[in-house]
């Protein structure tokens, strides 16, 4: 039987020129490899070299032979990442979302529900998250509009309505609603991660905005501090950090968002037993 360490050290035939130089490159005895390449023209039935004194040189049936066995060997390689990639996809569900906190939601349900599974978060744009989806990459995503796509299921999943946390002295706490330019230049602490809530910081370019990369340094600033926060329906209950504050909704237009959980077809119980 031809094995692959056969075709490997054919093509370093190749490449190097000479069984000698070859059996130095993979750091085998020169007889040694004289042998295998024997075995492997008895396997095939054909001579893959045209042997002259003291030298073997490969013909034209052999440089075939390299060429196909180069094709071969890439086959197993890719056998063996699309192995890796199941075995993982088996183990490990992969949750991309355009928004942090219906994916905080989503990922503690899958714990719950999954105790087994490796899960996997990430932050990113819509139409990258669809593609990504689509290709295998993600089990599940969390988008703010309906995907309507060949071989992708989409439902409903939840909605997010962003609130500003201030302070019960704040001239604007007893409001039932604002926009987000009636804080004019006050300065804002935020997370860095804020996924499709980003676009409304955009819009507001005169606040400044404080920003932390650490949700738990981000929490201890809230508790230290005045200064207004961000908050939502989905976040009141998960950070305490925000009692001292008074949540007022959002007016602005991208304040509010539905979003959708999809999934494709064959994981079509997943997305069941969520939503």
């Amino acid at each position: 039987m031809i094995e692959l360490a056969q075709l490997q050290q054919l093509i370093a035939v190749s490449e190097r020129g000479t069984i000698s130089a070859a059996a130095n490159a993979l750091h085998i005895s020169q007889p040694a490899l004289t042998r295998s390449m024997q075995r492997l023209e008895a396997e095939l039935g054909v001579s893959l070299f045209d042997r002259k004194r003291n030298r073997a040189v490969l013909n034209r049936v052999g440089e075939m032979a390299v060429a196909r066995a180069g094709g071969i060997l890439a086959s197993v390689d890719e056998l063996a990442r699309e192995l890796r990639l199941f075995e993982a996809r088996l183990s490990t569900i992969a949750v991309g979302s355009c928004g942090p906190a219906p994916m905080w939601d989503l990922a503690a349900e899958l714990a719950d529900r999954f105790p087994e599974k490796t899960l996997s978060t990430e932050l990113g744009e819509t139409d990258a998250l669809i593609e990504g989806l689509a290709q295998g990459r993600y089990r599940l995503i969390l988008t703010e509009r309906p995907v309507d796509l060949p071989g992708l299921l989409c439902r409903k999943y939840t909605e997010e309505q962003l609130c500003i946390a201030l302070p019960p002295e704040h001239p604007l706490s007893g409001r039932k609603a604002i926009r987000l330019a009636e804080l004019g230049e006050e300065s804002i602490l935020t997370y860095k991660d804020f996924g499709i809530w980003q676009r409304l910081l955009e819009q507001n370019p005169r606040l400044h905005y404080l920003i932390q990369s650490d949700r738990a340094t981000l929490a201890e600033l809230v508790r230290a501090s005045n200064l207004p926060c961000f908050s939502s329906n989905l976040t009141v209950f998960r950070f305490r950090a925000t009692v001292n504050r008074v949540s007022v909704p959002l007016l602005d237009e991208d304040a509010s968002v539905t979003f959708y959980l999809c999934a494709r077809e064959n994981d079509r119980t997943l997305l069941q037993q969520l939503c």
